[in-house]
Formats: structure tokens, C-alpha cells, sequence
């Protein structure tokens, strides 16, 4: 992911702010859409009703595991003994290690522990999760998979193919795989990071202090197009080597350095052909609207991928008529870090993923395993919470859609066959709920089938709710018409 403009972190900047943007929160604030020029949009060369075949699966998934793993992972927030604060998977760059030193000291840190792959699928599938995406190679450049075009890879560090052992793991569970792939690499020498001046605000690349001169061999050694080539043969590496790949996330770009800079219609194209039925993000080409995110998914070109993705936070409306997945921390950092402490809590969780799904998006939440590949308990008892309450109600989080209706104050509202899921977050004062619904209505607590009074007024049904709510977290109510 990419890293947010904080040196100083409150308690709540450290669970809201990192990673990619500077937003931090459900609601943004932005520059109007109308401020921004909107781009031209390319016509689909596929029909829509293949799109929505392909997409089919991931809409209705709605809820994906992100996993943020690699030799970042070893270093858990500190460098030299040093605390990185606010910093896990950019640690190389925000402490200004030198590749080669990078590599020297995390290295030997990194020891996956045998059968990590099946606990992270297993655990994935506790959590109610249809999908998992993880990291093939972040910005370090330490490839998870046996790579033939390098030796910084996890092949040549651990005698281990570790994209082999995740998605077979996968597979096993029944989840859908997914591959999170940067475009940017640290690591490798052809890499030309000076040409990419926004891309890499506000800090500079690991091989160059910010005032310093470290790296003189630097023209010699840039090369676009050796570096494209490279970029090429490791995505081929994973499409072709691991049988079906369902979704390809990649990571990221920004004006300056963004689509033909990777040649991506013919990266695109390149995996297209490898995987027909394969789902891909639009980050080949942008990563955030990082003036606009509410008006940056309006902009979107299905030629530059299927889905957009707002990072740690949740669209204020949505945006009918695009597929889009919020990704999000469970605390502050991606990759694991031993400082960050400030986790968020299940009920807030579970309520990110029911505002979600009300309008029409994907959760994608993320967890950082240690070195070895062990799964921070905090998550465990997050994602195991998660999962017990999809058991009882998730029928009204899968194969929804977004709300037909207006906000509504006491939660949110998921549709599926003509029935609306009421989740209630909070009991309104009157201890009823008023919802627009024409006709008689039925209502049921999704969790155990207790009937519930309903009345008319007018064009409403207003729902009698118990005294207390049954679920602190999330009580969710079925609304359908009385004839079914």
C-alpha cells in the first residue's frame, strides 16, 4: 500500500490515517468533483453481460481477507532498535536503508513456520471471508513465489515457493485467490525511481536521502524499459505457474507514473489471456483520488480495470453503477508492527462491513502476520468475532446489493429478492423502526426468526423492536413482503 503524510500520530490517526491517502474515515472531506476535469472514459470492449458474469462472484462475495506479508514483516516497526512509528511495510524507505543493507539484515528474519498457510485459509474462512488477497511482491521487491528473473525471492531465501503453498492452502478452503502485485520495486537496480518524482512523495527512495546524493551509479543503472520487462516476466511468472488466479490487485499508481509508464494494456492483456476469468483493480492506472476519492470512483474506465479501490475508508454515498472494494487496516499499518496496539474493535468492524455492503461495495480487511507467518492474536479474535456473527447473519451481507432507500439514522439497509436487512446499530428513542416499504410487510430478527409487530403509516412500516437490542453490535431485522 502506499504511505500517508504523517510523521506524528494521535491514538486515532494511527488506526484511520496510514497507508495510501490522507483521509481518514467513513465520511471525506473533498475537493468537489467538479473541480477536477473528469477524463475521457474508453467504451468496454467486452459486452456487459460477460463483465457481469465474470464479476458475478466478487459481488457477491462482499467480504475478502487482505494478507500484508514479506520481509517487512521481520522488522515489526523498528529498525536498528530504533521505533518507526506509523510505519510497518515502508520501513526500508521511511528509515532509509540502503537496499543492499535492507536485505542483508531482514533476510534472515524471515522463516516462515511450517503449515502457516493452511492456519491463515482456515482462519479466513472462520471469519465468513470469500476471498483471499496477498502480497506477492510489495514495494521492497521480495518476490513470494520462485521467481527466474530473480534471486530476491523467497525460492532462493527459504527453499520454499510461498505463493505455491498460499493458494494451494486456498484452494483448499474453497476461497477465492487473489494476488496483490507492486508495480514499483526498491529492490531492483533498473528501477527508475528518479523519474517518478509524485510517485515518490514525500519520501524518497531508499537509495537516496532526502538532501543526499547515495546512489551516483543511478543513471547508469535506470532503465525503463529493462525494468518494464522485468515488471512483465514476474506477473507471467504468476499467471501462468498457479493454475486459476481469481483476482489480480495491483499497487500503485499516481499522475506521472501510471499506466503506459508499466506498458499496462499490454500488462493487462498480458494476464487477460493467461487467466479469461481473472478480476483486476484499477491501480495500474490510479491508485486514489487523492483530491476527489468520492469523485475518483465516478471516474471510472472499466479499460482500466474492473474494480476501484478507496483505501481506509468507506465512500460516503457509493456510486452506482461501479465496483468498488474498500480496503482497510484492522489497526494502523499493513505489515505487522509490534508498536501498533490501537486495534479497532469488532463491533466497529462489523459495522464497516455492513456500510459497506448498504452501499453496493466489497470490505477487503487486512491482517499483518510476523515473520513466521504467525497470525497476530488480536486479529485471530477479530476475524473468529466476525465470523461468528456472519454465521447468524449473513444472509444479509452476501449477494446483497446497496440500499434502495435514503440514509436512515439507527444503521443501515442491505437489499437481496425484493427483501430488505435492517441492520440496527442503535434502538431508536420510540423503539421503532420507520422504513419507506409499500404494501404488507413481515419482519423476523434475521438471528433465530422471532417475529416482529408491524404497523402501517401511510407509505412506512413501522417495525415494534425488542427493549433491549439481542446484538450489541448489529441487530439485523428482515423486511419482506407478507405474501412470501
Amino acid at each position: 500500500m502506499s504511505f500517508a503524510i504523517v510523521q506524528s500520530f494521535t491514538a486515532r490517526a494511527v488506526s484511520a490515517a496510514l497507508a495510501c491517502a490522507v483521509f481518514a474515515s467513513s465520511a471525506f472531506a473533498a475537493t468537489p468533483a467538479a473541480a477536477v476535469p473528469k477524463p475521457a472514459v474508453t467504451a468496454p470492449s467486452e459486452s456487459q453481460a460477460a463483465f457481469d458474469a465474470r464479476m458475478r462472484w466478487w459481488r457477491e462475495a462482499r467480504f475478502g481477507l487482505f494478507v500484508h506479508w514479506g520481509l517487512y514483516s521481520g522488522a515489526a516497526g523498528r529498525w536498528n532498535g530504533q521505533p518507526m512509528q506509523g510505519t510497518a511495510e515502508w520501513i526500508e524507505r521511511t528509515a532509509h536503508v540502503p537496499t543492499a543493507e535492507y536485505a542483508r539484515q531482514m533476510l534472515p528474519l524471515f522463516k516462515p513456520k511450517p503449515g502457516f498457510a493452511r492456519q491463515w485459509a482456515r482462519l479466513a474462512k472462520q471469519s465468513g471471508a470469500r476471498y483471499l488477497v496477498f502480497t506477492s511482491k510489495h514495494h521492497e521487491g521480495f518476490a513470494l513465489h520462485d521467481s527466474a528473473v530473480s534471486d530476491f525471492d523467497a525460492k532462493d531465501a527459504t527453499g520454499r515457493d510461498l505463493v505455491r503453498e498460499i493458494v494451494q492452502a486456498a484452494r483448499a478452503e474453497g476461497l477465492k485467490v487473489g494476488l496483490y502485485h507492486s508495480v514499483i520495486d526498491w529492490h531492483h537496480p533498473a528501477y527508475p525511481y528518479r523519474d517518478f518524482a509524485r510517485l515518490e512523495h514525500p519520501l524518497p527512495h531508499p537509495l537516496e536521502k532526502a538532501g543526499d546524493k547515495e546512489d551516483p551509479d543511478y543513471a547508469k543503472r535506470a532503465d525503463l524499459k529493462a525494468y518494464q520487462d522485468f515488471l512483465h516476466a514476474q506477473v507471467r511468472e504468476l499467471v501462468e505457474h498457479y493454475g486459476p488466479i481469481d483476482v489480480l490487485w495491483w499497487d500503485y499508481s499516481n499522475p506521472g507514473a501510471e499506466g503506459e509508464t508499466w506498458r499496462a494494456s499490454e500488462l493487462m492483456a498480458m494476464v487477460r489471456k493467461a487467466q479469461p476469468g481473472i478480476v483486476m483493480n484499477n491501480r495500474l492506472y490510479r491508485s486514489l483520488g487523492y483530491d476527489d476519492p468520492q469523485g475518483s470512483l465516478q471516474w471510472f474506465d472499466r479499460a482500466h480495470g474492473d474494480f476501484t479501490t478507496p483505501e481506509q475508508a468507506i465512500p460516503a454515498r457509493g456510486v452506482a453503477g461501479v465496483d468498488w472494494e474498500a480496503c482497510m487496516t484492522m489497526n494502523g499499518t499493513w505489515g505487522y508492527s509490534a508498536l501498533d496496539t490501537k486495534w479497532k474493535s469488532t463491533r466497529e468492524l462489523v459495522r464497516d462491513l455492513a456500510d459497506t455492503a448498504s452501499k453496493g461495495g466489497n470490505l477487503l480487511l487486512n491482517i499483518g502476520p510476523m515473520a513466521d507467518g504467525t497470525v497476530p492474536p488480536a486479529s485471530v479474535q477479530r476475524l473468529r468475532e466476525i465470523g461468528a456473527w456472519l454465521k447468524r447473519n449473513g444472509d444479509s451481507i452476501y449477494a446483497t446489493q446497496a440500499s434502495p432507500l435514503d440514509a436512515v439514522d439507527w444503521g443501515r439497509i442491505t437489499a437481496k429478492d425484493g427483501r430488505l436487512y435492517l441492520h440496527v446499530f442503535e434502538r431508536p428513542a420510540g423503539g421503532e423502526l420507520r422504513v419507506r416499504a409499500a404494501g404488507a410487510q413481515r419482519a423476523r430478527l434475521l438471528d433465530g426468526g422471532r417475529e416482529l409487530s408491524v404497523r402501517r403509516d401511510g407509505a412506512d412500516a413501522l417495525i415494534a423492536l425488542p427493549a433491549t437490542l439481542p446484538d450489541s453490535i448489529d441487530t439485523v431485522i428482515e423486511l419482506a413482503p407478507a405474501e412470501t
